[in-house]
């Protein structure tokens, strides 16, 4: 997949620092796309922007023809207190705001504007598959989801195409839920969470950069499209791949009530959930998946 250098390829990023970000950028200049990082330090030469004041500067940056916002507070960083997810909810839903008003205020508006959002939208259905059709759960996790999507809905620009990307856990070495479990795995104390029954909708990092990429490309994907790989596993399953690859023991499992008692509604509803999702709108446009399986996707982390 490439892109011959265009008008239109001007691409404005928020989040670039961050797991996903910091790979597409790279990997969508390798394509031809001139990529411009929206930054929170104020540049008189660089694009950024005050989420605060509500603010966007482009400072000479081209007008952007495709938006990726993936910018928001770390979901994971700590207990949902009241005060904590209400800064969750906040770096959400204000930044999205302050570039929907931009896109709406823009002579020249975007073709595409991608937002970030998750498969927490589905809230925990146990074994039960779920797609872009399912309707939302009802945790935090899958109201703030909802709430997400809704605002880039508020877009008034006929010209504007609005995807959100309903990542699943993305699977990379350096960063994210795989490099946190790593050590204690490699020290030979992984082993499964909870009962292990619950369903792990993952992808591989590299999916995820050419999902993207597919997205850009294909100008009849719309709404909400998830990001997950065709085989999800559950997280015992996951839990003794990733022993076997490392040599280690999965011996020692992590109770529930520990995992309540240590993280309170953050662990129950982002490490005790089981969501099973699908990427039907992928498959049915004919992305091909290079980290299908599990055991493929960690080798390829891991090697």
């Amino acid at each position: 997949m490439s892109k011959t250098a265009d008008s239109n390829n001007n691409v404005l990023i928020t989040g670039a620092s961050g797991l996903i970000g910091s790979a597409l950028v790279p990997f969508l200049e390798a394509q031809g796309y001139i990529v411009h990082a929206l930054q929170r330090t104020p540049d008189s030469t660089r694009p950024y922007w005050n989420i605060e004041k509500q603010e966007i500067h482009l400072n000479g940056c081209p007008t952007p023809n495709i938006i990726i916002h993936l910018a928001g507070e770390n979901i994971a960083n700590s207990r949902w207190t009241t005060k904590a997810k209400e800064k969750i909810t906040n770096s959400r839903i204000q930044s999205t705001q302050l570039l929907v008003d931009f896109i709406n205020n823009s002579a020249t508006p975007p073709s595409l504007f991608i937002c970030a959002s998750a498969i927490g939208f589905y809230g925990d259905r146990g074994q039960q598959p779920v797609d872009e059709g399912t309707s939302k759960g009802k945790d935090f996790v899958s109201e703030l989801a909802d709430r997400w999507e809704l605002t880039c809905q508020q877009i008034t620009s006929p010209k504007t195409r609005i995807v959100n990307l309903r990542t699943g856990i993305v699977l990379n070495n350096k960063e994210g839920a795989l490099a946190k479990m790593l050590p204690a795995f490699n020290m030979g104390f992984g082993g499964k969470i909870g009962s292990g029954k619950q369903v792990m909708s993952w992808i591989d990092l590299k999916d995820q950069l050419n999902a993207i990429l597919f997205i850009i490309e294909q100008s009849k994907l719309v709404g909400p499209i998830n990001l997950v790989s065709p085989h999800p596993v559950n997280n015992k399953t996951f839990s003794i791949i990733l022993a076997n690859i490392l040599k280690r023991p999965c011996i020692l499992p992590l109770p529930a009530f520990l995992i309540t008692l240590l993280f309170g509604q953050m662990g129950k509803e982002l490490l005790l959930s089981s969501t099973n999702v699908r990427p039907t709108k992928l498959l049915k446009a004919g992305f091909k998946f290079e980290y299908e399986l599990l055991e493929d996707s960690l080798k390829h982390q891991l090697k």
